[in-house]
């Protein structure tokens, strides 16, 4: 499987990080090992890995979504018969249709 990230996946994270740096390094620390873990989760079994996107008015089955556990955030994903696309880390409290802004058009 071929695996490709969105160039603003790192920025995404990165950004988040940051913010939980403020608070605590040891809290910055924990983000990213979870963040790191869903992705690898993700590559391991991406069929199975997340939900399929709903952003309350339509169903996308194209694009996934893996919840952090402990952390309000999720990573939003694509898969595309054997391409695995990562595409964004946002924020559980977002407007779902802010997500779109990720996905190719239809």
């Amino acid at each position: 499987m071929r695996i490709v990230y969105h160039p603003d996946l790192p920025k995404d994270i990165k950004r988040f990080e940051a913010q939980y740096c403020e608070i605590s390094d040891r809290l910055a620390l924990r983000f990213r090992a979870e963040v790191d873990n869903a992705i690898e989760r993700i590559a391991a079994s991406p069929a199975s890995a997340g939900h399929f996107l709903n952003t309350g008015s339509k169903i996308v089955k194209e694009v996934r979504r893996r919840n952090l556990s402990a952390f309000p955030f999720f990573v939003l994903y694509g898969l595309h018969d054997d391409l695995l696309v990562f595409r964004s880390l946002i924020s559980s409290a977002s407007d779902p249709l802010t997500w779109l802004t990720r996905l190719p058009p239809e």
